[in-house]
């Protein structure tokens, strides 16, 4: 045994290093070679201005998508139609509480417009109608589709 101020220590196993620690050591070494693999551009070709301007391409796509779909969301003329047999009465049952009978508002807000939070299209009053919003309209799923598609048929028709 050596001795150092007092302190003895074991001559025994003093050079060995533990399993876990060899094991995490070996680990770290393996996966940073891989990653300077991966991620050098010299060997993959990847390169993160090629990665950033194709996220760029598919958020032109889905945002070209969402302005296509609000220009093709205007309701067909039998949905129309219906809208105006079934969409005043459900709306007078379920609607008319929050918002009043004339869309003005009372409880929520007024439904006439011009300018609406959560978009003005048949297919955003779906929406908003079903699922509801965060500053305190509840869901109307129980409705079901056929009717929360006559009110928000109504609703489309009563702001022109």
């Amino acid at each position: 045994m050596s001795e150092f101020d007092g302190i003895k220590e074991r001559d025994a196993g003093k050079n060995k290093m533990p399993v876990g620690m060899t094991v995490l050591f070996m680990g770290l070494i393996i996966f940073g070679l891989v990653y300077l693999y991966l991620y050098t551009p010299q060997t993959t070709g990847w390169n993160q201005k090629q990665v950033y301007e194709e996220t760029l391409k598919e958020h032109a796509i889905v945002q070209e998508r969402h302005v296509k779909g609000h220009e093709a969301s205007e309701p067909a003329e039998h949905e129309a139609a219906e809208a105006k047999l079934i969409g005043p009465v459900v709306y007078k049952e379920h609607c008319a509480v929050c918002h009043g009978e004339n869309l003005e508002g009372e409880i929520g807000p007024g439904l006439r417009g011009p300018k609406f939070i959560y978009g003005g299209t048949v297919d955003d009053n779906v929406r908003v109608i079903t699922k509801g919003t965060p500053n305190g309209m509840p869901g109307f799923s129980q409705l079901g589709a056929e009717k929360v598609r006559a009110v928000a048929q109504h609703l489309y028709a009563s702001r022109k």
